[in-house]
């Protein structure tokens, strides 16, 4: 077999091993919908927690996907969660909650119409949504999903769909 041949097949197998080997970067979609004004969040998956995680507490972050945006805008980091686990609406964690554990970012006043990101890390898992605050003609406030174009983040005008994706 020629060298080159030989250099092919290497680089097809490298390549076919590092597809299976990559992940991606969240395991889950996070839900949110706006309680009293403010964003807030569950999880569309169970929160069943695996062994390897426990003890590991929770986070929760919330980021700023806009170019020209502040980067965090509120991190915080639970020990234990006390509450009844957020898996519906009803049980939604408010955005600026504060923990008695550890509050890395206190909560910033939030922008409208421009592309955000929220994740709960550790013990449930690796669970994120991109999404915008966004008024209605009568001024309600409302989520709007988030597309990428060249890797820059912009608004939609359509209302988020809390589904798994």
């Amino acid at each position: 077999m020629s060298l080159s041949k030989i250099a092919i097949a290497f680089s097809l197998s490298l390549a076919t091993t590092l597809s299976i080997a990559m992940s991606k970067p969240y395991d889950a979609t996070v839900g949110a919908v706006i309680k009293d004004g403010m964003p807030c969040f569950f999880s569309l998956s169970p929160l069943d927690v695996p062994a390897y995680l426990q003890g590991h507490g929770v986070s929760m972050r919330m980021y700023s996907e806009s170019g020209n945006g502040s980067g965090a805008l509120w991190s915080v980091w639970f020990r234990k969660w006390q509450k009844t686990l957020p898996t519906t609406a009803a049980t939604c964690v408010v955005y600026g909650i504060k923990s008695p554990d550890n509050n890395q970012q206190p909560a910033k006043t939030l922008p409208v119409d421009a592309p955000l990101s929220f994740s709960f890390g550790g013990e449930w898992g690796r669970q994120n949504v991109e999404f915008c605050i966004r008024k209605d003609e009568k001024g309600r406030r409302y989520l709007s999903g988030v597309k990428r174009h060249d890797g820059i983040a912009e608004c939609t005008e359509t209302q988020l769909r809390n589904t798994e994706e």
